[in-house]
């Protein structure tokens, strides 16, 4: 196990800025996430740091992000933006093998075509979306075909691909009763995994999406992680209060810190977004005492 922090752990959205703070408080293990801005040169300025300060990343997602944005979406309905998202991601692997990462991770698919402005913003996507917009088994179905690819990818790189679980709001289901995020609970997630017969795919399981999902969906949280918890090879861990997913430092007494010795073989991530270097510190060593 290696415990990592997320890029938003950072309080700048400059990765010539996040590298220099790294270094500055001892900080080595760096998850590249997306919410970055970007730059042509961001890749240079980290495999810099890579073979000049010896820090160590994971490349999670959408990272590094395009000059002109599009979603990310493995299970995309549209044509173009299937294809943008199958080349972006085997780009991702091909940075992950480059920068010594054992995996690259990507968020679960949409079974709808969204727009930028939509992603994180439960409440604007419920009100343009009707029922018609949402196609969950073809989607699916995409999103499996496009997980293979981009798994036998990773194979001939000596990669794993992990898929994190979606989260899905009570704000949506309110507005929407109709769920177009895929794998935000435990039956789907594991016919998932079974359907994409793939040994180098794992889940990436964030529990702070599940606690929200939960809500919305009413099911147990900690039933839900006992349920995937074979399927599990990397954790993100942030809090909430099971309303939103807002990237919260993790309390003393969070619902999942006696779980995680189960998880001891796994990799950590701590995905609390605009820490203090003394609170990124204390978060490191909360999870470290969890995870003895």
């Amino acid at each position: 196990m290696s415990l990592w922090l997320s890029s938003g752990a950072f309080k700048t959205r400059n990765m010539g800025d996040l590298l220099e703070q790294a270094l500055a408080h001892g900080i080595n293990g760096i998850e590249l996430s997306s919410g970055m801005d970007y730059r042509p040169d961001i890749l240079t300025l980290i495999r810099e740091a890579r073979s000049k300060d010896d820090l160590s990343f994971l490349v999670h997602n959408y990272f590094p992000a395009p000059k002109n944005p599009f979603v990310l979406n493995i299970a995309s309905l549209d044509p173009q933006g299937l294809a943008m998202t199958r080349s972006f991601g085997e780009e991702a692997l091909r940075l992950a093998n480059e920068l010594g990462a054992p995996f690259y991770s990507i968020h679960a698919g949409f079974a709808a075509r969204l727009r930028p402005e939509h992603l994180g913003r439960p409440g604007q996507l419920a009100s343009e979306l009707t029922p018609a917009d949402i196609d969950r088994v073809g989607a699916y179905n995409i999103m499996v075909e496009t997980t293979r690819q981009l798994a036998d990818h990773a194979a001939s790189l000596g990669l794993d691909l992990l898929i994190e679980n979606n989260v899905i709001s009570p704000e949506f289901l309110e507005r929407l009763p109709i769920n177009p995020l895929l794998l935000t609970e435990a039956d789907e997630i594991n016919r998932f995994f079974d359907d994409v017969e793939r040994s180098n795919v794992g889940l990436l399981l964030d529990v702070a999406h599940a606690r929200v999902s939960a809500t919305a969906q009413n099911f147990s949280m900690h039933r839900f992680v006992e349920q995937v918890s074979d399927k599990v090879r990397c954790l993100h861990l942030s809090d909430n209060d099971g309303r939103k997913d807002t990237n919260q430092p993790i309390s003393k007494d969070a619902w999942f810190l006696p779980m995680l010795k189960d998880f001891r073989h796994c990799e950590i991530v701590i995905e609390a977004y605009s820490l203090k270097p003394e609170q990124m510190h204390a978060q490191l060593a909360l999870v470290q005492r969890h995870t003895r």
